[in-house]
This record gives C-alpha cells, structure tokens and sequence, in this order.
C-alpha cells in the first residue's frame, strides 16, 4: 500500500467515525428539541384556556385545531395535571396507531370542574427529524467525499517530489557516473532528503571506485610476490645436499603457500562478485557445459578411485555469468572430491528444475548451515581455507539461484535450485 492510500484510507476512517458520531447527536439533538416543542405547545394551549375560562367564566363552545384535540369531561374530584405519549387511532385509517402528547388538567367555572385533555400528534415532527437526518447526513457525506477527494489530489500533488525521488534511486547505478537528477521542490524536507540522497550515492560511488581500484591492484601486487617466493622455494627445493627435515621445512612452506594464494584469489573474486562486476549474464547451455566439465575431471576421479553417476537432462538451459558457472562447477566438483571418502562415490542429476551434486564422506563436525560462512570449515579438513561453500553461495545469490547444502545417511548432498 502506497504512503497516499494508507493515509487517505485514515483519514477517511477518520472522517466516517466524525461523521457518524456527529449524525447521531445532532439526530438526538433533533429529537429533544422537537419533544421539547411539543410540550411547550401544549402548555401554551393550556394557558389559552385557562385564561379564557377566567375571562368569561365558561368552557370554550367552539375551539378548532387541525392537529390537536380538545376534550372537556365535567368531574366532580380534583385533577392532577399529567402529560404523557400514548398511542391512539389514526383519525384518518382505524387500523393504524400513531403515537400521541396527552396533556390532561383540570379548571373550574362558578357551575362546575372539568377535567380538560390536548392531544397533540408526534409523527409530524417525528417525520420532520427524519427528513432532517437524512439531509444532514447527504451533505455530511457529499463533504467526507469532497474532502477525500481533496486530500487525495493535494496528497499527491504534494508528495510527487519525493515519488519522483524514489524513481531516481531506482534507476541509480553505482558503475554509472552519471549522478541522480532530482526535480526541483520548494519543500524543505523534500530538499533536504535528496541533498543527503546525493552526498550518498556520491559517498557511495567513491568508496565503490576506491574498493574495485584495490582489489585490482592487489590482485597483482598480491599474487606477484606469493609466485616470486614460490618460485624461489621450488628452485631451492631442487638443491643439493638439503637434509630431510630441510626439505620438509620446504615442502611445507609451499603447501602454506599455495593455501595462501589460494585463499587470496578466493577472496579477491568474492570482493569482485560483491562489487557487481559480474552482472552480465547470458543463456548457457548448462547441459554441455557440465558434461565438458565432468571429462576435464574424469582422470582425477578415477585416480581417486572415485564411481561417478550422473544424470544429465539434454539442453538445460541456464542464465548466468559463463566465469561464474567454470567457478561454481569447479568448486562442487572439487568439494565432492575432497570431502569423500577412498573409493567412494558421486552422484551427479541435472533437471530443468535444479542441479544436485552429492559425494559420500563423512559427518561435518559443525552445523551444515554453519559451513555457508567463511573461513568456516570442518575440523577434520585441515588443508581446507573454508572459503569454498561461501564462493558458491555468493555465486548462487549473484545469478539469481537457489541453493541448499545437506547431510543424511552418510551423503553430502548440494542442490542447486534453478
């Protein structure tokens, strides 16, 4: 939901819950104001007759009213002045009862007591407070629309800088220099944010710029030096008269060594993976590609001793960086390797839907959600920089796969999800 819907939407809650709080009380207001009226009506009425009495010592003989009633009925006790509703006939349809203000009193004349009673219909002002109502509840919603319509069009016409800010960031690109065009507003938070939203990207394009500027130049001055000195150790390797434990001295340097540079390739292609300099991507047939892959490493698997099986579905297939996808094979097929078992076993199966690399080996000794962290390995590989599974990752999250790593009854098995 859109900032301007969720806030018209309030304000129109806002607005029904005013509106019908405030119909309800004035409704009620209505309806005391006219009860009051019918009882003032019938005291003034009452006034008129007693007044006239005294005046000429007699009941009125002709007294004529379109709504009220008027009846005298001689009494010989004391009359205790009452004023109720009640329902009585319509003058107009027996069968039908409308609801009625009695007023019952009492006067006197020099000859004899009567007991007087106005009855005055209620279902005119009844009809009046109705009518009354439902006026007032038109123009009140004629209003809430008129002001919801109002919000909304000034809610957008006030907020179409910052929308238009959100469309900027969307199309900004860190590898582009071309920096973000905002329109121009004469509102001052809006001003404000896309000042910082530009010393931002700015910041951020920089920094990007300075990074990618390392882990180029350390990609050689790095590797430069590591194959200086491994050059140097495998010459001095060749040397006479070196005693056994100088030798082993040597061998052990250049396993260190190669784990070294190993490990900095690994992570100067993570940092680059980071850095998005891999975004393009194209529909690699992955079919061929791993069947290319799997001759390249059939002399290494049958020197272990390894039984591969694969099942490979025809024409897969797959969008991705064709760098990415000779790294991501060689790490699954190297892991496979390394983590098995002698004479132990592979299962390979590509499908339209996903790719399954599974090795027999034996149980991690750390949770396997933990091994997708780097440098995080198990402890019986000590040869291993545990930076392998993080590569994959990483690689999966960049094209856009799924991926998930698991181990049961003796199998290491990770799937690929497409």
């Amino acid at each position: 939901m859109t900032l301007i819907n969720k806030a018209t939407r309030s304000f129109l809650i806002a607005c029904l819950i005013v509106a019908s709080l405030g119909g309800l009380f004035c409704y009620t207001l209505l309806r005391r104001f006219f009860d009051d009226e019918a009882s003032q009506q019938l005291k003034a009425q009452q006034a008129k007759i007693v007044a006239q009495i005294k005046a000429t010592n007699q009941i009125p003989q002709h007294w004529f009213s379109l709504s009220d009633s008027l009846i005298f009925q001689e009494t010989n006790q004391t009359v205790v002045e009452t004023m109720d509703d009640t329902l009585l006939p319509n003058p107009l349809d027996n069968s039908k009862l409308l609801e009625y203000r009695v007023l019952t009193f009492g006067v006197a004349t020099p000859n004899q007591n009567y007991e007087v009673t106005i009855q005055k219909p209620l279902y005119e002002t009844e009809d009046l407070s109705k009518a009354l109502f439902i006026v007032f509840g038109l123009v009140i919603l004629g209003l809430v629309l008129a002001l919801i319509l109002v919000n909304y069009f000034l809610s957008n016409q006030l907020w179409r800088p910052f929308y238009q800010t959100l469309e900027q960031l969307k199309t900004f690109r860190i590898k582009e220099e071309k920096p973000l065009n905002f329109d121009t507003t004469d509102i001052n938070e809006f001003k404000t944010l896309q000042k910082n939203l530009s010393q931002l990207t700015q910041k951020v394009r920089h920094d990007y710029l300075n990074l990618k500027t390392f882990t180029e130049n350390a990609s050689h001055e790095l590797q430069t030096p590591l194959a200086v000195i491994q050059a140097n150790l495998e010459q001095l390797l060749q040397a006479q008269n070196l005693s056994q434990n100088q030798l082993e001295q040597i061998v052990g340097l250049l396993d260190t060594l190669g784990r070294l540079s190993k490990m900095n390739q690994t992570l100067l292609l993570l940092t680059k993976i980071e850095n998005q300099q891999f975004l393009a991507k194209e529909s690699l047939d992955f079919s061929a590609v791993l069947t290319e892959k799997l001759g390249l490493w059939e002399a290494l698997i049958r020197h272990k001793y390894i039984v591969l099986n694969t099942t490979i579905s025809p024409k897969i297939a797959v969008k991705i960086n064709p760098y990415l996808a000779d790294v991501l094979l060689n790490n699954l097929l190297s892991n496979a390797l390394k983590h098995n078992h002698k004479k132990g076993e592979i299962k390979i199966e590509l499908t339209h839907k996903s790719f399954v690399v599974s090795n027999t080996g034996t149980q991690p000794t750390v949770p396997v959600e933990q091994l997708w962290e780097r440098f995080r390995k198990d402890s019986t590989q000590a040869e291993s920089v545990g930076l392998g599974l993080s590569l994959v990752r990483q690689i999966c999250e960049t094209s856009g796969l799924v991926v998930h790593y698991d181990y049961e009854n003796g199998w290491h098995k990770i799937e690929v999800c497409f």
